[in-house]
């Protein structure tokens, strides 16, 4: 039963005892990191860089909760890596920077890595490090505004590198099938462990839009897709209005939630019951016919706010419809052939694109 069990622990904040001690207590209830990192070996954690932010935004993992696991797999081996692949163009390097990821690999003698090697497995591209390392995913959880939530199976997503997660986002250019190919890319992925950020988690549209908030909890699991799960319950989400869960139980690669087996604390003493989830969720919550025709009768799509946007064209470049393009000195989106991917709002280092109701029109 063990890759259906998931671990849950309370921790108020990132006081380095209190992560620690709550850190330790998730890897071990579910058998210790002995279960997972033999000795000497390499390994890899995967934290949620997505974008260039501090730790207070809520929208990375935050580098105590890193410190934490590095120091429990350190009794392991000390061989540890850390990496990711960031939303867009930016460079690694600057993103680690930001994040407090540089600073916190120099304290702990760890080493920053890259995903600049790629090797494919059923087709798609990962990072060459994932079949040369242990990998352990260490998400942060939020909300997010195309897949609902952002957790344990979202996070596999960044082991894909760079422009090829744009690839995906075309081949897969609606909400239900991005979904699908998230379950894809997290079969095929097969991380050994996921340990969860949520001790300060991201509510309303996220996955950087959101407003940080205080969950209090450290959860962790071998089974990504049970560990999402038990998530949705302390936030009082039915896990089956989540596509990817839905298509992962489908599959068999998850258990029905009641047959998850919870440790530590029960979900019913850390649940909320006012947790904000996107805006436009209940969207995608829709059979694919059903939101296509809402989308006729009162249209979405990105606009950006020219008060904060530098012209600095991440947007059109990562944009995977071409929807992003310059007019008169200014980026603008073409709403007919947007299709809420996000990718650029994720990609936005100036958090200037908003999703808006606008006319069937090319907008500003």
């Amino acid at each position: 039963m063990l890759n259906y069990q998931v671990s849950l622990v309370r921790c108020a904040d990132y006081d380095s005892r209190k992560i620690q001690a709550a850190v330790d207590q998730a890897i071990g209830l579910l058998g210790g990191i002995e279960r997972i990192v033999g000795r000497g070996q390499k390994v890899l954690l995967k934290p949620n860089l997505i974008k260039a932010a501090s730790p207070e935004e809520a929208v990375t993992t935050h580098p105590e909760f890193i410190r934490a696991v590095i120091r429990c797999v350190r009794r392991q081996t000390d061989q540890i890596y850390i990496g990711d692949s960031p939303a867009g163009l930016t460079a690694a390097e600057y993103v680690y920077e930001q994040c407090g990821i540089n600073r916190l690999c120099r304290e702990e003698g760890t080493t920053p890595v890259k995903f600049d090697r790629i090797i494919k497995k059923k087709g798609l591209p990962f990072s060459a490090l994932m079949e040369e390392m242990v990998c352990i995913s260490l998400p942060k959880f939020k909300t997010h505004n195309l897949t609902t939530l952002t957790g344990a199976v979202k996070n596999v997503f960044g082991l894909i590198p760079g422009l090829a997660k744009v690839q995906c986002h075309q081949q897969a250019p609606n909400f239900r099938r991005f979904g699908e190919r998230l379950v894809d890319i997290y079969e095929s992925a097969a991380v050994q462990l996921h340990i969860l950020d949520a001790v300060m988690a991201m509510e309303g549209d996220g996955p950087t839009h959101g407003a940080p908030r205080r969950l209090g909890l450290v959860a962790a699991g071998i089974n990504g897709a049970a560990l999402d799960s038990v998530m949705c319950k302390v936030i009082g989400l039915d896990p089956a209005k989540v596509v990817f869960l839905r298509e992962a139980t489908a599959r068999k690669l998850c258990l029905a939630p009641e047959k998850i087996e919870i440790l530590g604390e029960t979900v019913q003493a850390v649940k909320v019951n006012d947790f904000r989830l996107p805006r436009i969720s209940p969207l995608f919550r829709l059979p694919n016919f059903l939101s296509r025709f809402f989308l006729r009768l009162v249209p979405l799509a990105m606009k950006i706010d020219s008060r904060v946007c530098t012209n600095c064209g991440m947007c059109r470049r990562i944009c995977p419809q071409q929807a992003v393009f310059e007019r008169n000195g200014k980026m603008m989106v073409d709403s007919r052939r947007c299709i809420l991917c996000f990718c650029c709002s994720e990609a936005c280092p100036e958090n200037a694109m908003r999703l808006r109701f606008i006319n069937r029109r090319i907008r500003k």
